[in-house]
């Protein structure tokens, strides 16, 4: 059962908008876009859309008057939150005793901390059935939670705003450094194929270090210089190509990465974006950031110059184990 306190909190601090005439023109359009085209573009341009958006909730009624969100299994027996872009999307039967009204992502922290095995969100279950699962949950409250570190870094001491929450220069720069090696610079491999791969392999450090300061939202914060990182382009075959990217040592701790292995094969014009991790207890682990922007876990990384010859290997059978 979804905890109550953590559900009143959050339906105490909704905006007063209660209204059930809830309307999603453009959400429902991206979905549409989506389910057509299931790429990290769309998906971007979906989520940007649904984090400003409100849902409907059918919710039970409990003794004590608190709503309690619905839950649906699937054929697996796994459950979903079911959120709604408009009533039209309800089923008219069986009628349920409340309908609420909730923020996007007030739904997602709700589904991100229920004590109840939530597999996800599923969005109008009866008609789109656009399914959430909880990873990508998981990392859009992340995102969330760090866009608003960093909104409250830029906004400390507005009047009206919420209680900023005060990071200082070596958190912003951990913020900042993940944020581009977990997200900005797999994203432009993906997005750009080819064009990346080749552009990185001519230009080398003055590439990543442009594209670093592009990434960074302040861009005055900027911190490093061209010589800091290190990129080495290696053809192993006629049409396959290899790339290293070491970053800076500074700003790094757990989570961020000592470097990114890029691959290209050209026959089948695929990419692959590796990370040596840092983790805890002085580990290091080798990760991937696939196409659909899920992070995979492949285990301990092996020693420096074992590194690339797993890579190769994996990038041929790849892996389904995600963290």
């Amino acid at each position: 059962m979804i905890d109550k306190k953590k559900l009143a909190d959050i339906l105490a601090n909704q905006d007063p908008n209660t209204t059930l005439e809830v309307q999603n023109p453009e959400v429902e359009k991206l979905i549409d876009v989506y389910k057509e085209e299931n790429t990290p573009d769309n998906l971007n341009i979906l989520l940007n859309k649904a984090r400003l958006a409100r849902f409907l909730v059918p919710a039970n009624v409990a003794e004590n008057k608190q709503p309690i969100p619905m839950m649906i299994k699937n054929d697996e027996g796994e459950l979903f939150l079911p959120i709604y872009t408009s009533k039209s999307h309800i089923e008219k039967a069986p009628k349920s005793p409340a309908i609420l009204n909730m923020p996007f992502l007030a739904l997602v922290r709700l589904a991100v901390n229920s004590p109840t095995n939530i597999s996800g969100i599923v969005i109008n279950p009866f008609t789109n059935n656009l399914v959430f699962k909880d990873k990508l949950l998981q990392k859009i409250d992340e995102v969330e939670k760090n866009r608003a570190k960093a909104a409250g870094a830029g906004n400390q001491g507005v009047q009206g705003k919420t209680k900023a929450i005060k990071l200082d220069a070596k958190q912003y720069a951990v913020f900042e450094r993940k944020q581009f090696e977990l997200i900005f610079l797999p994203h432009k491999l993906f997005t750009e194929g080819k064009s990346f791969v080749d552009t990185l392999a001519d230009k080398k450090e003055q590439y990543i270090d442009e594209l670093y300061e592009e990434s960074y939202q302040q861009k005055k914060m900027y911190p490093y210089l061209e010589e800091e990182f290190s990129v080495m382009a290696l053809s192993i075959s006629e049409n396959l190509l290899a790339i290293r990217v070491d970053f800076q040592e500074r700003d790094k701790t757990v989570g961020c990465s000592h470097r990114a292995y890029i691959t290209w094969d050209n026959i089948k014009e695929e990419a692959h974006y590796y990370l040596i991790e840092v983790a805890p207890e002085k580990k290091t682990l080798l990760a991937e950031i696939n196409g659909e922007h899920k992070h995979i876990v492949h285990g301990e990384a092996p020693a420096e110059g074992a590194e690339l010859q797993m890579i190769l290997d994996l990038a041929k059978g790849g892996s389904d184990i995600t963290s």
